[in-house]
């Protein structure tokens, strides 16, 4: 209990496959805490498992990329695929992927090359000529995650060699290197680019400002891998999944936790929250995604599915919910207004 706050505990109702939730009783909301989650598809991959998975665009399309290493790029709205990106020179070695916010531009990068194996690239696709156009980075040792800047203009990678890195976009100019003290195996970039945060392997979660290069804050998750960070819009909260099974939220002013849930059996391998921060939607080794209402700690829905869960990720409308799977599945579904 958080000091002698009484926490209201909403209503869940199934409604069709929808799941809706209604206000605490006995609390004026004013306007009523409702999400309806449909399942609205079910996409296959040829390959397993889902190694990258990202909207972009305004539209938005959905970018996924498994063991074949071919990038996959559907319409959300519809279901059709509008390209099957074929990557040269990638022996099943895509580890991760971020699409830009203009629906433009993918990124991949590498876990290893065929010609050398302890050299690893980030590489610019062409959405509109689906093709590879460009090497942005080349860097020692796997390349382990990527993710844009809100307007764009910034991709942060994380590197096995614990070196986290700013590039500019889409020159590929490198602006920023920070140290991490263990292997960060994930990374995120404040919405407004002023913050840059990645989880280690320790358990360590690391805060730096892009703009003056030096580190603001160590958070400590206790132990356990640090799978997935994720910053809220206005960017005054972090989220991280970890190895040991649990969601914690970070204030990103203070340092302090907000809140830590509980939920997975074994290790969560994605988290992300909705654009409006409303909720954290999480994925784990125990094939069940979870929504989460951050402010309460009410885990609000519990998605089951058949494979362990890899990826997870919100569209930018907040219209989509998106989960890639152990086996090549995704899952899609839609809010419901």
């Amino acid at each position: 209990m958080r000091g002698s706050t009484l926490v209201a505990i909403p209503y869940l109702l199934l409604l069709g496959g929808a799941v809706s939730y209604l206000p605490a009783q006995g609390v004026n909301t004013g306007e009523p805490l409702n999400i309806q989650l449909v399942l609205e598809r079910t996409l296959k991959t040829p390959s397993q498992p889902i190694r990258g998975l990202a909207f972009g665009g305004e539209r938005p399309g959905l970018a996924a990329v498994g063991e074949d290493d071919n990038v996959q790029v559907w319409d959300a709205a519809t279901g059709d695929l509008l390209k099957t990106i074929i990557l040269a020179d990638h022996p099943k070695s895509v580890s991760c992927l971020a699409f830009s916010p203009d629906g433009k531009s993918i990124v991949i990068g590498e876990s290893f090359t065929k010609t050398a194996i302890f050299t690893a690239r980030v590489e610019l696709v062409d959405v509109a000529a689906g093709q590879e156009v460009r090497t942005l980075a080349t860097h020692h040792w796997e390349v382990e995650s990527l993710s844009f800047s809100a307007d764009g203009k910034w991709l942060v990678s994380s590197n096995w060699d614990r070196k986290v890195r700013v590039l500019d976009f889409p020159s590929g100019n490198q602006v920023r290197e920070f140290e991490s003290p263990a292997k960060p195996r994930c990374a995120a970039i404040s919405p407004d680019a002023k913050v840059v945060a990645a989880g280690d392997t320790d358990g360590t979660i690391m805060l730096w400002d892009r703009e003056e290069g030096k580190e603001l804050r160590r958070l400590s998750a206790e132990g356990g891998e640090i799978t997935s960070v994720c910053f809220t819009s206005d960017g005054r909260r972090v989220a991280s999944s970890d190895t040991r099974g649990y969601v914690r939220v970070w204030d990103t002013l203070t340092g302090k936790p907000l809140d830590t849930l509980p939920g997975h059996v074994g290790a969560v391998l994605g988290v992300v929250f909705s654009p409006d921060g409303k909720f954290v939607a999480s994925g784990g080794a125990d094939g069940t995604v979870r929504l989460w209402d951050p402010a309460t700690g009410q885990n609000l829905e519990t998605l089951g599915a058949h494979s362990s869960v890899w990826q997870v990720a919100f569209s930018s409308d907040g219209k989509y919910l998106a989960a890639g799977y152990g086996d090549g599945t995704i899952n899609l579904w839609k809010k419901r207004e």
